[in-house]
């Protein structure tokens, strides 16, 4: 049998504010990908990965996703919710939530899709006892997420949010020691790419042989529209 892997965070408390006007009317998670909820993607991926418990962190209009997923058990996993009245950002979201994790968990960005196996991530994550693990996928254009530069160990060199040049991208799935929670500025709103990252060490990648979707963006939206629908 094989084992369970630790409890995931998923951080969907964002305003979504990229994706407007094509979903206006409930959060990101709830946006409607080839007939579904597209958090519902992400929870099957969990589950079909070993994961069996979740937290979710959420903000705007985070009541709709509380009421339509309960705590979880129809879907075979435990739910948990973290609530952010303000928004927090990706890295004071984490924080606020971390009473309920234990020492070593995963965190998938709200707006992530993909069909990667965790358990090479994680593998990496124990193998080098590491405060951050992030999944990393090859990419032609780092504008728009974080370009990553790794050493041959796989340990990361450099991280930059949203800056173009890189050859590989951050994926928005981590593996995270809970050590990494004390690293988080006090200030809030604060973000995990552009607060955190680039300041930590002992922060490894995982590159992956499986890419992603970011649902951020309207043209994210439609292409994951798209290849779902091709299915």
């Amino acid at each position: 049998m094989h084992p369970e892997l630790p409890p995931a965070v998923i951080l969907a408390g964002g305003l979504g504010t990229r994706l407007r006007p094509l979903v206006a009317d409930r959060p990101k998670a709830l946006a409607v990908v080839a007939g579904r909820p597209f958090i519902l993607y992400q929870l099957e991926w969990l589950r079909s990965n070993f994961v069996r418990s979740v937290v979710l962190c959420v903000g705007y209009k985070g009541e709709q996703i509380v009421e339509f997923l309960g705590n979880g058990s129809h879907l075979g996993l435990k739910i948990t919710y973290s609530r952010e009245d303000t928004p927090l950002g990706t890295a004071g979201a984490l924080a606020k939530a971390g009473h309920l994790l234990p020492e070593k968990f995963l965190v998938l960005n709200g707006d992530t899709y993909t069909a990667m196996p965790i358990d090479p991530l994680w593998e990496v994550h124990q193998r080098c006892e590491a405060l951050a693990t992030l999944a990393v996928a090859t990419a032609q254009d780092s504008s728009a997420a974080g370009g990553i530069e790794m050493d041959e160990s796989g340990r990361i060199t450099s991280f930059r949010e949203k800056e173009p040049g890189a050859r590989l991208v951050s994926m928005g799935v981590y593996a995270v020691s809970r050590d990494l929670l004390s690293l988080i500025p006090r200030k809030r709103p604060c973000s995990l790419e552009t607060d955190v990252f680039p300041k930590v060490p002992r922060l490894y990648g995982y590159l992956s042989p499986v890419s992603f979707i970011d649902i951020g963006t309207p043209a994210g939206y439609l292409a994951l529209g798209r290849h779902l629908s091709s299915q």
